[in-house]
């Protein structure tokens, strides 16, 4: 069962770096033809979407993924599909007739007047029909086909680039342009998935399903805006206690952190179906979730060491010398992201058990954690109290996660395996200790670091018997299909 969630992440690892990819080549387009007053709008406006799809998503995507294996026949499954489908509908129609005509007030509230009212309400649209297109490719993932989701999301990316050049760069709309083309493609794609579904699934709507539905995804909507608030709430405090520069330095740093878990949003995508389908089917499932939790956060353990360990040549190379010191903040921050992905097999215990309720307190801990410290660190330490909040406040949503869970859904993890994982995401941290060096001997002392923990990692897991290294023969075989797939 291994083999599966690593098959399928790497199918969806096609639809998300793909998404990476694009989008960053397409930043000197965007440049060309928006003013950076033009980007500091679609951001607020962005931002502001994002906090309100928090509150108004109701955690249905998730609750429709746990609840899918819970179903005993086709029958019940349709039903929940139908039921959940129909709730969003709902809700779409229900926040587009009260929030339209208050555009204008969340307007002055984000910007302090109302000329912007009409970005600020057809954003809002956009956003709560894109919502019907998540349920789709969330109703795929739990079939077990992520080259469907994989397609559909490259069609998505395609149509969206197409409209964003059309209306931006072609037309000459700016912030219209992007707003225009995002509500367009809502449109686009949620009637074109809405309708397949409902072809195949029906549309009935059975009140038995719609109790257990809110009562499991009600209690992530707190917990998502627990989360953005460990994500983004220092800003908040940094902008007040340092200068511009140092708030520049400190979000160079954290683009670089955040980078192990956007790699870890690939397998994340594989994660929840998986875990769910043996969780509630298999025997021996406990030892596969604890077998695949110590893969997961060994590998990325040698993620983060490696983007903490070559974060400082790549900002070397990529900047000039005043974003250096930025290099400094990366491993703390790489480790901050290490635990917080590590929440996420930790807790599928709570999600089996459907006590979600349980993670939304673990989250509002987390989240008390994080404003109580950046209040008392970051006055007196400025961008080092940012990073060290940030740690503590992952390291205290990754312990309550894994408590909580454990309570209800008992999971005995290697735990050697963990420490390992944890010592390979700590290393690069007493490395930046211990050495200062910047010359070509930093450089060859920290590609040999990263080889030497890819090579632990390995071993490692090959003895414990959690992932087989290929024998000969079979790297003979590879390296055969390899050598005629590049002949044909």
């Amino acid at each position: 069962m291994l083999r599966t969630l690593v098959k399928d992440s790497a199918v969806y690892a096609v639809g998300t770096i793909a998404s990476r990819l694009v989008g960053f080549i397409m930043i000197p387009v965007y440049t060309r033809v928006l003013t950076p007053a033009d980007y500091g709008i679609i951001e607020t406006i962005v931002r502001l979407v994002d906090i309100i799809g928090l509150l108004l998503s109701l955690g249905l995507a998730e609750a429709l993924l746990r609840h899918y294996y819970l179903a005993k026949t086709d029958d019940e499954r349709n039903r929940l599909i139908g039921t959940v489908f129909n709730l969003n509908l709902l809700v779409v129609l229900a926040v587009a007739l009260i929030f339209w005509p208050l555009a204008p007030w969340v307007a002055r509230l984000t910007f302090g007047h109302d000329r912007y009212a009409h970005y600020v309400a057809v954003s809002l649209i956009g956003m709560m029909i894109g919502s019907l297109i998540e349920l789709p490719l969330t109703l795929w993932r739990a079939e077990g086909k992520p080259w469907r989701f994989t397609t559909i999301s490259l069609l998505k990316l395609f149509t969206q680039l197409s409209t964003n050049i059309v209306l931006v760069v072609w037309f000459r709309w700016g912030v219209w342009g992007v707003v225009m083309s995002g509500l367009l493609n809502a449109v686009l794609w949620s009637v074109v998935l809405g309708v397949l579904v409902r072809l195949r699934y029906g549309s009935c709507f059975d009140k038995q399903w719609l109790a257990p539905v809110l009562r499991y995804g009600l209690p992530l909507v707190p917990a998502s805006l627990s989360q953005f608030v460990l994500h983004y709430s220092d800003r908040f405090f940094l902008v007040r206690y340092v200068s511009e520069s140092e708030l520049g330095l400190y979000s160079l740093a954290y683009r670089f952190g955040m980078l192990v878990s956007v790699f870890h949003g690939i397998v994340a995508l594989a994660w929840s179906p998986w875990a769910y389908r043996i969780g509630d089917s298999e025997k021996g499932s406990v030892l596969q979730l604890s077998r695949a939790t110590s893969l997961t956060l060994i590998g990325f353990g040698c993620v983060s060491a490696f983007i903490a360990l070559l974060s400082a040549p790549v900002i070397r190379v990529m900047s000039v010398p005043s974003f250096w010191k930025a290099g400094d903040y990366v491993p703390l921050l790489a480790l901050a992201y290490w635990f917080f992905i590590a929440q996420g097999p930790l807790s599928t215990g709570a999600r089996l058990a459907q006590r979600t309720d349980l993670l939304a307190a673990a989250n509002g801990v987390a989240a008390a954690v994080c404003l109580l410290l950046s209040w008392w660190l970051i006055p007196r330490y400025g961008v080092w109290g940012a990073v060290v909040m940030t740690v503590l406040s992952m390291l205290t949503l990754v312990a309550g996660c894994y408590a909580v869970s454990q309570k209800v859904f008992a999971v005995q993890y290697d735990t050697t395996s963990l420490g390992l994982a944890f010592a390979l995401a700590c290393m690069p941290s007493v490395y930046n200790l211990l050495v200062h060096d910047t010359g070509i001997m930093d450089l060859i002392l920290r590609t040999l670091m990263c080889v030497g923990i890819a090579a632990a990692a390995i071993y490692w897991l090959h003895a414990r018997r959690i992932a087989r290294l290929p024998s000969w023969t079979q790297w003979r075989r590879l390296m055969a299909r390899v050598k005629a797939w590049m002949a044909a």
